[in-house]
């Protein structure tokens, strides 16, 4: 079968088993609602047949929740939190639409327990199908049953990145074949060189290649053309090297019939959307700030009684646009640590830290009274972490989009920390990371991000 028939089958499959398992959760639901008798039943058992009566309705929202919330699309990539977090979000919604749906309904009145019992029910169940069937996918990628081999043109930093995001996710469903150069007969980022560019319809033939990923901005147009009419059975898809000089995400357009790029609007750009994050904000920190008082007093005694100097430690970082504020944190250093060093980062083993101060860094506790810079509006819960106005000045001029980072406010945690990328790891892979969540940031995204912090407090490699 044809690889993109076969994706489509799949695709196709996962939809017949959401309406399957909507369809099991139903039918459990009742039975546990009225026959196993955990909460007694007042006014008698209703005929099942009501509630088969709204079984469309509750696949037609089912679905419509799941198209929204992405889970259709690139199910394979998602992580398992991804999955069960975005389902619990779509069938709360289907639930809340099926009860406003059912109260216009007169002739039954449908119990609410069972509604509730059906909410948990099928967030469980369908979290664990889509589980399964991501397991599923992967073993037919790994089988290259549904792979998608891929040949890259030219040597270029566009090249770099493909071959960058496939090494990342795995699980992409691509493999790239080799890549193919106008003069340069050597290997690129350990992808083999498979001949010259004249050649590429001899070598789509010989490795069976599915895609062609040209990553020459300057590609002549009239051998392009030529190349994409001998090859009508190969997907072409060409690069542009202005993705190198933005941060923003593209839209493709057209004006009198004319193909134009247009750059999108930054998420937190919309007043709207900065304003609903920093209502997350006030409200997070407040309720942290509240609950966690007690253990302030008992680290900031702790402090006290085991090394000179203050219980907290501020330090001048930047935040949006540039914006230069007072960063909290329990201090965990010697006092006057850098005196004689001036601006250096914390390495491992670092003699300068105190015995308290290791645990601290550790678990991430010191970066606990951030939650006020949060409060006044300094920082955000989450987004790109704050950094010295001294390597700021460094950093900017060595890393490629370093000071695109600045856009969005910097954050207590962030998607790159929770990605692994944090203390004494790489900046170019870290920068990455935070672009990418200025360009896809949602209120879901924040709280993916938080819940992943909550997880991984233990298991920092790199804080030192």
């Amino acid at each position: 079968m044809d690889k993109r028939n076969l994706q489509r089958l799949l695709k196709f499959f996962l939809i017949l088993g959401d309406i399957f398992f909507i369809i099991i959760s139903v039918l459990i639901t009742y039975y546990l609602r009225f026959y196993l008798n955990f909460i007694p039943v007042r006014y008698g058992i209703p005929e099942l047949k009501y509630y088969l009566y709204l079984i469309p309705f509750l696949i037609i929202f089912y679905l419509i929740t799941f198209n929204y919330a992405g889970l259709y699309r690139e199910i394979e990539k998602k992580s398992n939190l991804d999955i069960f977090f975005k389902v619990l979000i779509s069938t709360t919604f289907a639930i809340i639409l099926v009860l406003s749906f059912s109260f216009f309904i007169r002739e039954i009145t449908y119990s609410r327990i069972l509604m509730l019992s059906l909410w948990i029910l099928s967030f469980i169940i369908i979290s664990f199908w889509r589980i399964i069937y991501k397991n599923f996918y992967h073993f037919l990628y790994k089988k290259e049953f549904i792979i998608t081999r891929v040949i890259l043109i030219g040597m270029s930093e566009l090249s770099k990145m493909f071959i960058e995001r496939v090494q990342r996710e795995p699980a992409s469903g691509y493999k790239i074949a080799g890549i193919l150069d106008k003069n340069n007969a050597k290997d690129f980022y350990g992808v083999k060189y498979l001949g010259n560019i004249n050649n590429l319809s001899n070598i789509i033939k010989e490795y069976n290649i599915d895609e062609v990923f040209i990553g020459l901005p300057d590609f002549d147009r009239e051998k392009l053309t030529e190349l994409i009419l001998e090859n009508d059975n190969v997907q072409f898809k060409i690069a542009s090297d202005i993705l190198g000089i933005i941060v923003r995400d593209i839209d493709y357009d057209e004006i009198f019939g004319i193909p134009v790029f247009c750059v999108k609007e930054l998420p937190l750009d919309k007043l709207r959307n900065r304003i609903i994050k920093r209502t997350i904000d006030i409200i997070i920190s407040l309720i942290g700030l509240i609950l966690l008082l007690p253990l302030f007093i008992i680290i900031g005694i702790i402090i006290k009684l085991t090394s000179e100097g203050p219980v907290f430690y501020k330090q001048e970082r930047l935040s949006r646009g540039g914006k230069i504020f007072n960063m909290y944190k329990f201090r965990t250093m010697k006092k006057e640590a850098e005196k004689h060093t001036g601006p250096v980062w914390a390495k491992k083993d670092d003699d300068r830290v105190t015995a308290i101060g290791k645990f601290l860094r550790k678990t991430s506790i010191d970066e606990l009274p951030q939650l006020i810079n949060i409060l006044k509006g300094d920082m955000s819960v989450v987004g790109p972490r704050p950094e010295r106005p001294y390597f700021v000045k460094k950093f900017k001029e060595t890393i490629p989009k370093y000071i695109e980072r600045h856009k969005v406010k910097a954050g207590l945690t962030g998607w790159a920390q929770v990605n692994g990328l944090r203390g004494n790891t790489s900046l170019e892979e870290r920068v990455k990371y935070d672009l990418y969540y200025i360009q896809n940031w949602s209120v879901w995204f924040d709280i993916k991000i938080i819940i992943q912090t909550i997880l991984e407090i233990f298991h920092h490699k790199h804080a030192y």
